[in-house]
Order: C-alpha cells, then sequence, then structure tokens
C-alpha cells in the first residue's frame, strides 16, 4: 500500500484549493467539522470562508490506526452539537473520505435538523471511493498521514516500514 505524508505546506494548499472550489459556487452559512481529524480542516475552512457558525459531529466507522481498520458495519455518530439549522447551507468537512458512507449520515443528520442545503468537503478522496464529496483537495488510493498524525507517525517509525513513499 502506497503512504501519502502531507505535511503542513501541502495542507494549506490543499485547503486553499477546497476553498476556492466552494467559494466559486456555494454560500455556506454553516461549517460542520466531522471529528476528530476533520475538525482541523473544518475549522481552517470555517476561517478563510468567513463563516463564524460552527459545530462538530463525532462518527466512527474505522479505528485511527494507518491503514485504519473498519470497526463498525455502518458510520455511527457518536456525539454532536448542531443547533438548529433551518433554512441554513451547510459546509460538512472532513480530512478523508474512504466510502462517502460518513460525510452521507452526517448528511442526513443535518438535513433533518432543518438545513436548507447540505455539501460535503474532504482534504483527500480515496481514490476508488464508490460516492465522493462535492469537493476534495486531492484524490489518492493509499494511505494518508496528515500533519497531526505525524507525531504518532514519527513515535513509531518502523511500523510504516512495509509502505512505499
Amino acid at each position: 500500500m502506497s503512504l501519502l505524508r502531507i505535511d503542513w505546506t501541502r495542507f494549506e494548499e490543499l485547503i486553499t484549493e477546497v476553498v476556492k472550489k466552494v467559494r466559486s459556487e456555494y454560500q455556506v452559512d454553516v461549517v460542520v467539522g466531522v471529528g476528530k481529524s476533520g475538525l482541523i480542516p473544518a475549522a481552517i475552512v470555517a476561517k478563510k470562508l468567513g463563516v463564524a457558525e460552527f459545530y462538530s459531529v463525532a462518527a466512527r466507522f474505522y479505528d485511527d490506526g494507518k491503514p485504519p481498520k473498519k470497526i463498525l458495519d455502518r458510520p455511527r455518530i457518536t456525539h454532536q452539537s448542531v443547533g438548529d439549522l433551518s433554512g441554513k447551507r451547510v459546509l460538512v468537512v472532513d480530512d478523508f473520505s474512504r466510502s462517502g458512507l460518513t460525510l452521507f449520515k452526517v448528511k442526513r443528520l443535518l438535513l433533518g435538523k432543518g438545513a436548507e442545503v447540505v455539501k460535503t468537503a474532504v482534504v483527500v478522496l480515496r481514490g476508488d471511493a464508490k460516492t465522493g464529496p462535492d469537493y476534495y483537495g486531492r484524490r489518492f488510493e493509499g494511505c494518508v498521514v496528515f500533519p497531526w498524525d505525524l507525531a504518532k507517525v514519527r513515535r513509531k517509525p518502523t511500523s510504516f516500514k512495509h509502505w512505499k513513499s
């Protein structure tokens, strides 16, 4: 399996690309980050778009390993801090989408809270994903290590020796 390490510089480039795409066609009222790892890009996207209203939704489907392993048969919302979304245009942001099922589950939740429109964005989209977000920065078919994952990688460098860069 190939490995893509994204440093902070490349992350900034990918986020900027996502924000340009969103800004060109969608007026966002609310940003919702998918926790844990999606909260970092979501907060940055909200700041770059000038969106003040921000919520989080925690969902479990995969573990935190690299590569991640599916731990449930379908995504499950474990926590949410979402207010009334009546008539609002929402952007859901996550770091990575493998299957699109987590984004779909969060989107359904937000539509149920009254959102007028819900669009989705990720930094990296799995290249073989069956369904994708509305916006993404890059496609990649292997395992992705984001800047916030690098401390974990550095503590256990031997766990990645079998992957090609």
